[in-house]
């Protein structure tokens, strides 16, 4: 685990209520200063120089795709409903089911644009939101312009990293505090390994707009991983191994006032429009192991129970990986060597 802080791993400061309503977004802010282009290209312009790799890395998969399609609801935008958001208003006991917002779950990247844009604090008629947890399936370029158009000044640098190790499959567990500047913490857990499935080879994507993270796919059909022969009249599906990632990072500048963040591929939790309401009801970012009503509220207790089910879930996937290659392996070792000892076997009768 790395742990970058101001001395102690949690900041006292974190345990109480800070004046911090971080409602603008970084766009709006440096627009009225003096900040060019578009909304993305702000939120990935930093200013530090160890960032660019991540400014390549989000410019070439979200080419293609404009704030003007998410806001104005064009193509998957406002069709791909891939969205799940959860959000609350707690007391200060931090305890009960709080006063949560009302949403219809699951919203496509347009109605995530709205969601977001509506102001978080002291709006007329919806409850302020202290918790707010934004679960996304197959991260596209869609979700990312509405995330990057509604990012708060403080949110941005953690959302972008986010972004960024989840499109190129990298591993991070991580507590993070800055030494330097307002005083916020990021809980990082990114979790990329592979799913051992049965299914139709991917097609090449070279050239087209992005639709989900490039993943790998490797054929196993060598293996003959197929038992029984009812498996085998399905030539359309083939076994292969593929990348996939669970990503979740919270950040905050209190345990009243955080936000989660998770990105997953759909090969690991499936498609939010094939679940029933009652599911919807259930905390995604946890798997659905988790009622919404019953809310985690302190961050840090959150993120280690989110760790908790999500890394179990990654064990039962290299398990059952590794017995299905042994199983293919073993057969394999056994059948040839039963053909090597036929083989011999006249030569030993001789």
């Amino acid at each position: 685990m790395v742990s970058e802080n101001r001395g102690l791993c949690w900041h006292s400061e974190f345990s109480r209520i800070r004046n911090l309503h971080d409602d603008g977004t970084l766009v709006d802010l440096k627009k009225k200063v003096d900040a060019d282009g578009d909304e993305l290209g702000i939120f990935m312009d930093s200013g530090v120089t160890d960032s660019q790799y991540e400014m390549e890395v989000l410019e070439d998969f979200c080419r293609g795709i404009s704030l003007e399609d998410i806001e104005s609801g064009l193509n998957t935008a406002g069709s791909r409903r891939a969205v799940w958001i959860d959000d609350r208003e707690g007391n200060l006991e931090l305890e009960g089911s709080g006063n949560p917002r009302q949403y219809e779950n699951p919203l496509t990247a347009t109605g995530l644009f709205r969601a977001l844009k509506t102001p978080r604090y002291n709006h007329k008629a919806l409850p302020d939101v202290t918790r707010r947890l934004i679960y996304v399936t197959d991260l596209d370029p869609a979700c990312i312009h509405a995330l990057a158009a509604t990012a708060s000044w403080h949110q941005t640098p953690v959302l972008r990293n986010a972004i960024y190790k989840h499109l190129i499959f990298q591993t991070s567990i991580a507590v993070k505090v800055p030494s330097l500047g307002f005083l916020t913490f990021q809980l990082d857990l990114h979790l990329p390994f592979f799913l051992l499935r049965k299914c139709t080879p991917p097609g090449e994507s070279v050239g087209k707009t992005s639709t989900k993270p490039r993943r790998q796919w490797t054929n196993l059909s060598f293996l003959k991983l197929d038992i029984s022969k009812s498996q085998e009249q399905e030539p359309k599906n083939t076994w292969g191994i593929i990348e996939a990632q669970i990503s979740c990072v919270i950040t905050g500048s209190d345990e009243w006032r955080w936000v989660g963040y998770s990105f997953v591929d759909a090969e690991i939790d499936g498609f939010l429009t094939d679940l029933f309401e009652e599911d919807l009801s259930f905390d995604q970012i946890a798997c659905r192991a988790l009622p919404t009503d019953m809310p985690i509220w302190r961050p840090r207790d959150y993120w280690l129970r989110v760790f908790e089910i999500r890394i179990e879930q990654v064990r039962k996937e290299w398990e059952y990986l590794i017995y299905k290659v042994e199983l293919s392996v073993n057969q394999y070792v056994r059948s040839h060597t039963r053909e090597n000892t036929e083989l011999l076997t006249p030569w030993v009768d001789a």
